[in-house]
């Protein structure tokens, strides 16, 4: 009984997601995110391709961690403007 290549995907994009929940950084989300886009175009074109799915694999981890970046943005990470200060000397 061997994996199938989506199925060995589909558990990397897992172990991405339970180590985010370790980190909180949103990194290994957009690793996750993007293993399971990765098995699914293995399932749905049969089999591996490194080139093509490392590819993939690449270029939705980096936009599902900048979109990530910007919809997650901590209160702390926005700039304040001072100009309204109260407390300004």
């Amino acid at each position: 009984m061997s994996m199938e290549t989506y199925q060995i995907s589909i558990s990397v994009g897992i172990a991405f997601i339970i180590i985010e929940m370790f980190t909180l950084t949103y990194i290994f989300l957009g690793m996750g995110i993007a293993s399971f886009a990765v098995a699914l175009i293995q399932y749905l074109f049969d089999g591996l391709s490194f080139n093509r799915d490392v590819m993939i694999f690449a270029i939705i981890s980096v936009i599902v961690i900048l979109a990530s970046r910007k919809i997650f943005k901590k209160k702390s990470d926005q700039s304040i403007s001072t100009q309204d200060d109260v407390n300004q000397y």
